[in-house]
C-alpha cells in the first residue's frame, strides 16, 4: 500500500514551515537526485547514515526540519 506523501513526517515538517520540499531544495541549490534521497528518507527507505544521505540529514537537522532522532 503506497503512502500519501502528505502523511509522511517530512512533508508535515515542511507544511508547518509553510513551504514545499522541492521549492526549498531548489533554493538551497540541491539537485533532483538530492530531492529523491530526502523523499526516500521520508518513506523510511534510506536511513541517512552514509554519504550524501547523511549530509542531507544534517542539513535537515540544521534547518530544524528533521523529524527523527538526531
Amino acid at each position: 500500500m503506497k503512502k500519501n506523501k502528505k502523511q509522511t513526517p517530512i512533508y508535515r515538517a515542511f507544511d508547518k514551515k509553510g513551504m514545499k520540499m522541492a521549492t526549498w531544495a531548489k533554493a538551497k541549490g540541491l539537485s533532483e537526485k538530492d530531492v529523491s534521497i530526502i523523499r526516500n528518507m521520508s518513506f523510511g527507505q534510506t536511513q541517512g547514515k552514509r554519504g550524501r544521505a547523511k549530509e542531507l540529514k544534517e542539513l535537515l537537522i540544521k534547518e530544524n526540519l528533521w523529524w527523527g532522532v538526531a
